[in-house]
């Protein structure tokens, strides 16, 4: 059984495990500064190799048509890694060490993301974008007479705004990161209203994925989708405790799942 790992802090934990719930934040709010944006530079500059100098007027016309409103979009995320007590995602994503590592079925999260308009989805950290697909076929409508906004090139395109949130910069590589991902377009349509979560500094927009109702739907069994719930190398809170939280919530199945970090991160 392969499982993918969600860092966190306990109060988000209770969130997940015990409400059913995980939230999708908006991916260019994350700490990635190019998220969404990195794919369509890539996948231009790889374009543009293909064409002869005279071309690159068209290339440059049908991007601006086709993305005039893609600052506008976004997808919202949850994020997951290959890697289970991990010190750098301890540090950046679980408060310093302080919180909790939830590892997921990775077979039931993808059942759970197409059942619920957020599919499961690998992220690549190519350095660029050479021999993709997409490539031969925008270079094809750059070589055509074809008006800038035709259907064909409206396609085309949705379908590269569809893709951009699936890319990311190597540098973020050793995050090995897997994302329950909604499409750019029509969030709400899919995902239901938007919700808030206010800060003292900040206003963030989310939305819920309702995993124990998707669960349900499913006839999944709820305590199967979480194989281990790891305690950060920081955090104050005991195996015991831990326990007693799970069993007094009606998860007493999770009390066997619980297991202590072994990283050896030091808080500064």
């Amino acid at each position: 059984m392969v499982s993918l790992y969600h860092y966190t802090d306990f109060n988000a934990m209770r969130g997940i495990i015990t409400n059913g719930e995980i939230w999708l934040w908006n991916l260019r709010r994350m700490n990635d500064s190019q998220e969404m944006n990195y794919f369509i530079k890539e996948l231009k500059s790889a374009v543009k190799k293909t064409l002869e100098p005279e071309q690159y007027a068209k290339l440059e016309c049908l991007f601006i048509e086709n993305l005039k409103d893609f600052n506008k979009l976004s997808s919202y995320a949850s994020c997951f890694s290959e890697y289970s007590d991990d010190a750098a995602q301890w540090a950046r994503y679980a408060k310093n060490g302080m919180g909790v590592c939830i590892a997921f079925n990775k077979e039931l999260l993808e059942k759970i993301g197409a059942a619920g308009h957020a599919p499961l989805c690998k992220v690549n950290y190519s350095q660029n974008c050479d021999g993709l697909e997409i490539v031969s076929e925008i270079a094809r409508l750059a070589r055509s007479d074809c008006k800038n906004d035709a259907p064909e090139c409206r396609e085309v395109f949705n379908r590269l705004v569809t893709s951009s949130p699936l890319f990311k910069h190597p540098s973020f590589i050793s995050e090995k990161e897997y994302r329950l991902v909604s499409l750019p377009y029509n969030v709400s349509e899919y995902l239901g209203e938007p919700h808030f979560f206010v800060e003292e500094t900040n206003i963030k927009k989310y939305y819920i994925l309702k995993l124990r109702e998707v669960c349900e739907s499913l006839s999944i069994p709820y305590h199967e989708l979480f194989t281990q719930i790891c305690i950060g190398p920081q955090a104050r809170v005991t195996k015991d405790v831990l326990a007693d939280y799970f069993a007094s919530t009606g998860m007493s199945e999770l009390c066997d799942k619980i297991k202590l970090s072994e990283c050896p991160l030091r808080r500064f």
